[in-house]
């Protein structure tokens, strides 16, 4: 319960950084979705929230996009609540997870966003879609590594911050 104004605040900052900073090194309108990175993440290590910072997470993109409302929202809903179920079975500490976990949140996310599109009855072409997966997948493996180690961090000096707290 402690954790979760502070990674609200992350997902925030993230968010701002996301919107603002990433779009500099955006190829064909298309950057590193550190949201994504970040909420999957935190979903991996804070277990009975995750669902929480998937709805939050989708609601600052749907809010700040000013597209479909609730896409963002339920595509990160559906990764979180997979992502939890999954990260029950596995080995958080593995070397390999910050890849693996980025490469399967990348292409649902696209895969649901692509689906809920063309449900609504939009047009649009499976080529531009597959494009714009392997671009995003491309920029979230770059980054995959750093922004778990980031959150590694955090979640420590937070951890250690708790328990100093309560020793007093």
């Amino acid at each position: 319960m402690k954790t979760l104004i502070p990674c609200f605040l992350l997902l925030f900052i993230v968010y701002l950084l996301q919107s603002s900073i990433f779009n500099v090194i955006a190829y064909d309108g298309i950057s590193v979705d550190l949201v994504l990175l970040v909420t999957v993440f935190f979903s991996i290590i804070y277990d009975k929230h995750a669902i929480l910072y998937g709805f939050c997470a989708g609601l600052f993109q749907d809010l700040a996009s000013g597209t479909f409302l609730g896409i963002h929202t339920l595509s990160l809903l559906i990764i979180c609540i997979l992502i939890h179920k999954i990260s029950q079975l596995i080995y958080k500490e593995n070397i390999f997870l910050p890849l693996i976990a980025g490469i399967f949140a990348t292409c649902l996310n696209y895969f649901i966003i692509a689906l809920l599109i063309f449900l609504l009855g939009y047009s649009y072409s499976i080529w531009q879609i597959i494009n714009n997966t392997i671009i995003a997948l491309i920029y979230n493996l770059i980054f995959a590594y750093p922004v778990y180690f980031i959150i590694m961090k955090i979640d420590a000096k937070l951890q250690y911050w708790i328990k100093r707290s309560e020793q007093f």
